[in-house]
């Protein structure tokens, strides 16, 4: 059994006929009928029902019509991978992002990418802090999306993309809630609920006021606890919207001289590490949505 039996098989069962078969594949309408029939001494089972005008798919014939359809797909996938592979294309792309609460933009331009790429093995990481960073320098990512550090290594390409704005919040059922407006003084009196990577550096400690903090590993972790009341957080503006629309989740008034947070994110690569077609494709689609917001 080989594939262009398969196909034989196949082209004969969408053309109704070995001479219409013939006529597609270009062949004589003998070598089809000796490939079906080879075909099925190799399977021992008769495909076809041969007693009328025209061929008619037998039951057995039926069942293995499903096999050879999924069969002449994959085949066709390896063909495609064998292409890129020589076109120098990645079979994978690992992707971090600081913080899963990123994927609400970000998932679209990946099933774009999805689209483009369709063989590419893609594998997204959320680490946070300067995890991302240690696994772009250990070669476990190949691009970084991350907010913009207070000391930025100077061993990778940087490229601005959206800004975020961070709001203080708190539950509906907060303390903090009653209050029209509040101030630092306000805020250092409940506890603080923060990001935090498994590292120890410096950024960690961004935005803290409270004296008293938990730490949660991601933005969705921290608005589950937030919901919880069990204290106040500084969050992105596009993760609070679903909790804000609902009601749960109140939005702090603070007055103009407080030090709002407003972070740039960026798409970080090691410089001396060469981009294949599709970390090429994402990095100019995330900067040309960067400029689309700009314009």
């Amino acid at each position: 059994m080989n594939l262009q039996q398969i196909e034989t098989f196949l082209t004969v069962v969408n053309t109704g006929s070995f001479s219409a078969a013939a006529r597609k594949l270009g062949k004589a309408q003998s070598a089809v009928s000796t490939a079906i029939s080879d075909l099925e001494i190799d399977l021992n089972l008769q495909l076809f029902d041969r007693s009328s005008r025209y061929p008619k798919l037998t039951s057995a014939g039926a069942l293995m019509l499903q096999q050879a359809l999924l069969l002449q797909q994959q085949a066709k996938q390896l063909e495609e991978l064998a292409a890129s592979l020589a076109a120098e294309m990645e079979t994978c792309l690992r992707l971090a992002v600081d913080d899963e609460g990123q994927l609400s933009w970000l998932a679209p331009i990946l099933s774009e990418l999805a689209e483009q790429f369709p063989q590419l093995e893609l594998q997204v990481l959320f680490p946070l802090l300067e995890d991302l960073t240690q696994l772009l320098d250990t070669d476990q990512a190949d691009l970084g999306i991350c907010f913009q550090p207070q000391s930025a290594p100077e061993h990778f390409m940087r490229w601005p993309l959206q800004r975020l704005h961070f709001v203080a919040a708190v539950s509906v059922s907060h303390p903090l809630a009653k209050l029209d407006q509040v101030t630092m003084a306000d805020l250092q009196q409940y506890r603080q609920l923060m990001v935090t990577g498994r590292g120890h550096g410096a950024e960690k400690q961004r935005g803290r006021v409270s004296a008293q903090v938990w730490w949660l590993e991601g933005d969705l972790a921290v608005l589950a606890m937030l919901e919880q009341s069990i204290g106040w957080a500084w969050l992105p503006t596009h993760v609070l919207q679903h909790a804000t629309r609902q009601g749960t989740i109140k939005v702090l008034s603070v007055p103009v001289e407080f030090v709002q947070l407003s972070v740039q994110l960026e798409l970080w690569q090691q410089r001396d590490k060469a981009a294949g077609p599709a970390a090429l494709w994402l990095r100019r689609r995330l900067i040309a949505m960067n400029d689309e917001r700009a314009a």
